[in-house]
């Protein structure tokens, strides 16, 4: 075990890196996590967005090879994802062997943005496992989605957080790399 702040009972040492690896290890940080991560949040503006960028696509490659997703699905089981139209909602109704009418009325909502499959958890998960992973929604295959730009300023690195131990973890090794305090030091 490798001690960071009150934390030691929650992280594991893996390589060099601390890895939180199921959902049930992060549930009881996240209330604390909160407030730390608004300062961390105004600690990011120090270093330029691809700084940033570069730091999180690197984290997410070495951190998702360490966390087994099948392990988790919480994913699958808190969020619904976004849809990108009639192909990919025609790919859903076939795979469960439905009229694409009767689908959408059924599992597709719109929430005056975007389409999105209305159903939690997944009703295409099974024992912790994709059952149409080669059909799955865009939105599922680039989950968690830290290999974007623009990382610092997007809304869904901070509600993934919550969600996605692989989010958790490179956010929180980004706080080791960017030398964030947390309490601030006066």
């Amino acid at each position: 075990m490798l001690a960071i702040g009150n934390y030691t009972d929650f992280f594991c040492l893996s390589a060099y890196m601390n890895i939180v690896s199921t959902p049930d290890l992060m549930a009881p940080l996240l209330g604390a996590k909160q407030i730390e991560n608004i300062f961390f949040k105004k600690h990011l503006r120090q270093h330029s967005t691809g700084s940033v960028d570069d730091k999180i696509h690197r984290l997410y490659k070495e951190v998702s090879n360490q966390i087994d997703c099948l392990a988790c699905a919480n994913c699958c089981k808190k969020l619904e994802p976004g849809l990108e139209g009639d192909d990919e909602i025609e790919r859903l109704a076939v795979a469960v062997k439905q009229e694409v009418d009767d689908f959408k009325r059924q599992f597709i909502a719109f929430d005056g943005d975007a389409l999105y499959l209305k159903t939690k958890p997944c009703m295409f998960l099974k024992d912790c496992a994709c059952s149409i992973y080669e059909q799955r929604p865009s939105a599922c295959a680039g989950y968690p989605h830290l290999d974007q730009q623009d990382m610092k300023y997007r809304k869904t690195l901070w509600e993934n957080y919550g969600i996605c131990p692989i989010v958790f973890t490179v956010i929180e090794q980004l706080k080791l790399e960017t030398g964030f305090q947390y309490p601030p030091q006066t």
